[in-house]
């Protein structure tokens, strides 16, 4: 039985969506220190039996216990947390207002290192083969790379408008990037770059202020937050395929068999697409879904 995680911004909470049966499971409610407090939750990822979730507003990374469906503990990281990714036993932390990634050891519970990337990193990524992370950098235009192995800002690439998103593609030879175009009249685009020399191949058409983006092998799936839409990508043959409405304000995307998941931050619903048939499932969850992960 799988599972879907959703960070609830506005709700200070996580959904636990029973994948199966397409409902919302259970809430993990984050801790307050006092009744004003916000917490933010805004990104997620899995370690080891747990999950992490780096929260906007409260400034720290929280530990839950997935079993049991708790907050174990928080630790302050820096202003601003807007994602994270694990590699061995150290959680990789992007700060927003300090431009900058905080390198966190889970087992000793401090921070062991700060590094410098762009302005406004709002998301990250990692190729555990190459040992490389990608971030992308909002308010520069840039995204960044970063060795692992050394923490190391290695490299940065200028890139289109307001970036939200980078990934590596699956076979770990190039990177996509989500160029958002916010607050511009120009829809968005994907752009592909090749991870060997870092130059640009080829820029795909998405929707109007694409967010986010899930990619398996031949293709990429956008959520495009100003119009509604999720735009299907061929990336091999650089087109968009299709391009699905939705409504509301799409934000984070995965895909999980013959469907995609997206959360809809406007109406704080989570949808449900089938990929063939274009059918569309909703169900209520919590305030502003933004980050999720499938486990």
């Amino acid at each position: 039985m799988s599972f879907l995680y959703v960070c609830n911004t506005s709700s200070d909470c996580i959904s636990s969506i029973n994948i199966d049966k397409f409902k919302e499971d259970k809430r993990i409610i984050l801790k307050k220190h006092n009744f004003n407090y916000r917490i933010g939750p805004h990104g997620i990822c899995s370690y080891k039996d747990k999950l992490l979730v780096v929260n906007n507003y409260s400034n720290n990374i929280s530990i839950l216990d997935i079993k049991n469906g708790v907050e174990e503990s928080s630790h302050y990281i820096g202003v601003h947390c807007n994602d994270v990714v694990v590699f061995k036993d150290t959680a990789y932390v992007i700060c927003g207002d300090t431009n900058s990634l905080i390198a966190f050891d889970l087992l000793k519970k401090q921070i062991i290192s700060q590094i410098p990337c762009g302005n406004l990193p709002h998301s990250i990524c990692i190729n555990r083969e190459k040992k490389l992370l990608l971030i992308s950098n909002v308010e520069d235009d840039s995204i960044s790379l970063i060795d692992c192995t050394n923490n190391e800002n290695i490299k940065n690439i200028r890139v289109g408008a307001y970036p939200t998103k980078a990934l590596f593609t699956v076979d770990g030879r190039y990177i996509l990037v989500c160029e958002s175009n916010i607050g511009s009249d120009y829809k968005g685009s994907i752009a592909i770059i090749s991870l060997k020399n870092y130059r640009l191949i080829t820029k795909i058409t998405a929707g109007s202020s694409p967010i986010d983006m899930w990619c398996n092998e031949n293709s990429c799936f956008v959520s495009n937050f100003g119009d509604g839409s999720i735009s299907l990508i061929d990336i091999n043959c650089y087109r968009e395929d299709e391009n699905i409405i939705v409504g509301g304000m799409p934000r984070a995307i995965i895909k999980y068999g013959k469907n995609i998941y997206v959360g809809d931050s406007y109406n704080n619903l989570l949808i449900k697409v089938n990929v063939l048939s274009k059918q569309k499932k909703y169900i209520p969850i919590g305030g502003e879904p933004t980050g999720m992960i499938l486990i």
